[in-house]
């Protein structure tokens, strides 16, 4: 696959899972700030907002594998290794993956730059986590 052809669908998943995680986050919102809304001094709101965060992209990736957005975009996460790690070594890495979507997500360039210069397209967690998202293989 074209280097230009797969980063546009790396960046449309990460758009389709902003997105979705943007609506899901604004119908748990007023649960979650309901007390805090009434006091403007009030700015510890950020905790929440990560903690929803990565409650819906760990649980995606836990039970279904990939994303909504790589769903979409027929992109599938395997690991580095011929032997699929199982059990706590599976959920560790994918967690390991998860925490670098922070840096992500405040600088979206650190996106882009490592999946362009890697050889496997991989962003910062998925090198750190080795994990690799390639398209689907039709079975």
């Amino acid at each position: 696959m074209r280097k230009r052809n797969y980063l546009s669908k790396r960046i449309g998943a990460a758009l389709i899972d902003l997105l979705l995680f943007a609506l899901i986050f604004k119908a748990v919102e007023p649960f979650l700030f309901y007390d805090h809304s009434r006091d403007p001094r009030n700015t510890d709101n950020n905790g929440y907002f990560f903690l929803v965060f990565y409650l819906v992209y760990l649980s995606q990736d836990i039970f279904m594998n990939k994303t909504i957005g790589k769903h979409i975009f027929k992109l599938e996460m395997t690991f580095d290794n011929v032997q699929e790690p199982n059990g706590y070594k599976k959920y560790f890495r994918i967690i390991i993956r998860r925490i670098f979507d922070l840096f992500e997500l405040v600088c979206p360039f650190i996106f882009l730059l490592s999946i362009i210069l890697t050889k496997n397209n991989q962003k910062l967690g998925d090198i750190i986590s080795k994990i690799i998202i390639k398209p689907k293989t039709i079975e």
